[in-house]
């Protein structure tokens, strides 16, 4: 007798090829952990999922919080922080005078009357303005709107128009039918000139 006529039907063959299972922690046995069984029965690695956005913010912040490193390559608490360190430069960049002076093609400085000739750079102009409203929205939040931008916002947002389906007055419905076709028609009359 082969070994294939002796089995029986309803026995369960094979596990599936990729189970799920809950297993305890070797550290800690209070602990639940989610593992992934493939085929040969060994643990096979999860798939990544992406980071909750509240796990990224954490992450962002402490990183943000941490101390610059030294001259010497070590990070000491108390030293600058890295946040502390962008408002600096945000400060520094607010604080530049666009009156720059002016060089000639050579690389020497233009003197007019004895004194430097200036001129407005409006790029560092521009890069001042931004640097300065980023530091007032982030130390004094947005500015309060008034009252004709707030009815401003009211009338000019989206409006939901429903058309209702007007009745008709007549309910009976006409079929189009062929028309016949127009002949021209022409005029019994004679024809009078005055001289």
């Amino acid at each position: 007798m082969q070994d294939s006529a002796g089995k029986n039907p309803e026995q369960p063959g094979t596990p599936p090829a990729v189970s799920t299972e809950m297993v305890r922690h070797k550290g800690n046995p209070d602990i639940l952990t989610k593992r992934i069984r493939g085929e040969g029965g060994k643990f096979q690695k999860q798939a990544k999922t992406m980071p909750k956005s509240l796990d990224v913010t954490r992450l962002l912040r402490n990183l943000l919080a941490q101390p610059l490193a030294g001259p010497d390559g070590k990070m000491r608490k108390g030293d600058v922080s890295r946040m502390r360190a962008m408002f600096d430069n945000i400060f520094t960049i607010a604080t530049l005078v666009p009156e720059q002076p002016v060089f000639d093609k050579f690389g020497n400085l233009v003197y007019v009357d004895g004194k430097p000739l200036t001129a407005k750079d409006a790029k560092i102009a521009m890069a001042s303005v931004q640097a300065f409203k980023e530091l007032m929205l982030r130390a004094y939040g947005m500015p309060s709107k008034s009252d004709e931008e707030i009815d401003a916002l009211k009338t000019q947002g989206v409006k939901i128009v429903i058309l209702q389906h007007p009745e008709m007055m007549d309910k009976n419905v006409i079929e189009d039918k062929p028309r016949e076709a127009l002949k021209p028609a022409f005029i019994d009359a004679e024809i009078i000139e005055n001289k």
